[in-house]
Order: structure tokens, then C-alpha cells, then sequence
């Protein structure tokens, strides 16, 4: 009979970053245009609208009065009596998202185990942030695909235009020239911004690290494509088959971010039973959710196995994190005549 098995057990070493990739926030490129044009000083959003959202709940509707694109006749003519040209005007919705996730901690869970208290709670924080975080980014994306333009008033560089998406075939990525030509289709559809923020998939990514090799005394600068834009990364951009690379180009001043939580966070109530609202910044997104929180007595001994055995009633804390969210894009009476200012465009190679 050998003593090994009882004199040599598992020998465990404290390495609080071991298990540090197990959780990874995704590169949130479209959700980070939003959040920049949001806040630049092109935004067309407004003080007055952003309080309004805040004022409202989930039972409101928000809606910003518009005045439609109409087509107007010039005259050849100076008649004594000139007809009416009255404009249209409309309400148009702001849709919004309900995001919200929470959890149990229970302290004495924590009585002689190795994984303590903080370490818990912050692992569980950071997988609500990962999953959030990939959440908005597909809610942007979502919204950027619904805004695309979809007339274009040239097709400049021998690109093509199909299915509301600008493609270029090149020999190889770093031989693309879509970056260059789109401030030329944007100042076609009558857009000519200062800045346009540009959110690519890592195939667009792929072209830009290439493009690095080219510099101002190299035989071809292409660095030029850089200026005027500010490139973000989204995985959640797909290649269409066939496809090795994606984007959107935002022209400045179209995009906008609106985010509201329930009144109680608001008011941070505080009710004499333990149960609490306030509110919070998450930490890396800068969204300010709302927080509910409350401690209970449980019965926690079928939760995690032999690690809550002993909980047959114990303290239970609950935590949970939830707001509305809006993507919305400059208003578009017509978006099938009328161009917009985000160009979608591929590359395949």
C-alpha cells in the first residue's frame, strides 16, 4: 500500500492570470463608430433628444419630428400666380434594444475555497462585458447593413455596384485601392465630409497592414488612403461568399447612440427590505446601465454540487445590470432613391 497518493495530492499554485483568455472582449469596431460620431461635434444629435430619452421608459414612444425630401420643379417661367408646394413632414420612431443579464453570488460559498469572493464576482462581471460587448457591436452592424446606401452617383475605379454594395476585384489585398476611392463615391452621392469613420472586418484589416509597407519615399505611396478616416474592426462583419474583404464608410455626423434605464435607477430607490436600484458605467463600453440588486435567504445546497453542500441556508446577493439601447442613423425619407451617407463595399481577390 503506498502513502503516495495520500502524501503527493494535487498541488495547486496561485496564478490569478492563468485563466485570463477564457474570457475576451471582442475588437467592437462598429459599436465604437457610433459611440465617436455620437460624440463629434458634426453629431446631428441634440440635447433636447437625449433628455427626452432619458426622461422616457420602455412604455414611451420617442419619436423626432422630420421634414421629408421633396423634388421641386425650376421654372422657365415668372407666372402672376405661383402654385403651392407644400412640404411633408413625419414622425419617425426610435427603436430601441433591451439589454439586461444578472447573477447570484453567495458568500459562504466561498468558506475555505480557493477561488474567493472578488475573484468570483469579477469573472462573472467580465462575461456579462464579453457578451455585451459582441452584442452591440452585431446591434451596430445590424444598423449600419439597414443604412446603406443604395444608389451610388458614380461607381468610380472601375468598381462595381450590386445588391447596395460597392466591390472591387483586386489582384491581391495590398493591391487594393478601395480605401482611396471611397471619398470619391461618397462626394458623388453629394456627401463631402471632413472625416469618415471606416469599420472593417480583419479582412479590411489585412489590407491596411499591408498598406504599411508603403510610405512617402517607397515607389507607390498609398498611405494617402489613410487620411480624412478612422478605422475601427468589427468580427461581426461576414465576408459574402466569394468575398476576403468587408467594411462600411460613415461620412462624420451620422450616427448617433441613445441609451435610457428604468426610472427606479434614476431615482436610485432604496426600499427598507434590502432591494436597491442606482446606476452604473460599465467599465470599457461607457454605457450607463441601470443596476437591481437585493440579498435574500436560500436554500443554495443544490447550486454548485459538493462546493455549496453545506448552503442548506445561507445568504444569497443578486446583481443585475439592464438599459435600452438605440442605433440611430440620419434620417432618410427614401432610402432606395435618396443616397446615403454609409457605402458598404467588399473585396475579393
Amino acid at each position: 500500500m503506498s502513502l503516495v497518493a495520500t502524501l503527493v495530492q494535487n498541488f495547486r499554485a496561485n496564478a490569478p492570470e492563468y485563466d485570463k483568455f477564457e474570457f475576451r472582449i471582442t475588437e467592437a469596431g462598429a459599436f465604437n463608430a457610433f459611440l465617436t460620431q455620437d460624440m463629434s461635434g458634426m453629431s446631428w444629435m441634440t440635447p433636447d433628444l437625449k433628455r427626452t430619452v432619458l426622461g422616457s421608459t420602455p412604455a414611451n414612444t420617442v419619436s423626432v419630428p422630420v421634414i421629408n425630401y421633396k423634388d421641386v420643379t425650376i421654372r422657365s417661367t415668372r407666372p402672376l400666380t405661383i402654385a403651392a408646394d407644400e412640404n411633408t413632414s413625419a414622425l419617425d420612431v426610435i427603436t430601441f434594444s433591451t439589454l439586461a443579464y444578472g447573477f447570484h453570488m453567495y458568500p459562504m460559498q466561498h468558506y475555505n475555497n480557493e477561488i474567493d469572493y472578488q475573484k468570483d464576482f469579477d469573472r462573472k462581471f467580465k462575461a456579462m462585458l464579453v457578451k455585451l460587448a459582441a452584442t452591440l457591436d452585431g446591434l451596430a452592424v445590424t444598423a449600419l447593413d439597414a443604412a446603406k446606401t443604395q444608389v451610388i452617383g458614380e461607381v468610380v475605379g472601375g468598381h462595381t455596384f450590386a445588391s447596395n454594395v460597392v466591390s472591387e476585384a483586386a489582384a491581391t489585398l495590398k493591391d487594393s485601392y478601395i480605401l482611396a476611392d471611397l471619398d470619391p463615391l461618397m462626394r458623388s452621392n453629394d456627401y463631402m465630409p471632413f472625416m469618415m469613420d471606416v469599420v472593417g472586418n480583419q479582412g479590411v484589416n489585412a489590407i491596411l497592414q499591408r498598406m504599411e509597407g508603403f510610405g512617402e519615399f517607397n515607389q507607390e505611396n498609398k498611405t494617402l488612403q489613410f487620411m480624412s478616416k478612422r478605422f475601427g474592426f468589427s468580427n461581426a462583419i461576414s465576408n459574402a461568399v466569394g468575398k476576403d474583404a468587408t467594411g462600411f464608410a460613415i461620412a462624420d455626423g451620422t450616427l448617433g447612440l441613445l441609451t435610457r434605464v428604468e426610472p427606479d435607477s434614476v431615482f436610485r430607490t432604496r426600499l427598507p427590505d434590502g432591494h436597491e436600484w442606482d446606476t452604473f458605467v460599465l467599465p470599457g463600453l461607457g454605457i450607463e446601465v441601470g443596476t437591481y440588486s437585493y440579498i435574500s435567504a436560500v436554500d443554495a445546497s443544490a447550486v454548485a454540487g459538493a462546493a455549496t453542500a453545506h448552503l442548506t441556508r445561507t445568504s444569497m446577493q443578486a446583481f443585475d445590470f439592464a438599459f435600452d439601447i438605440a442605433f440611430p442613423v440620419a434620417y432618410n425619407s427614401a432610402i432606395a432613391t435618396i443616397p446615403a451617407p454609409i457605402i458598404k463595399f467588399d473585396v475579393a481577390v
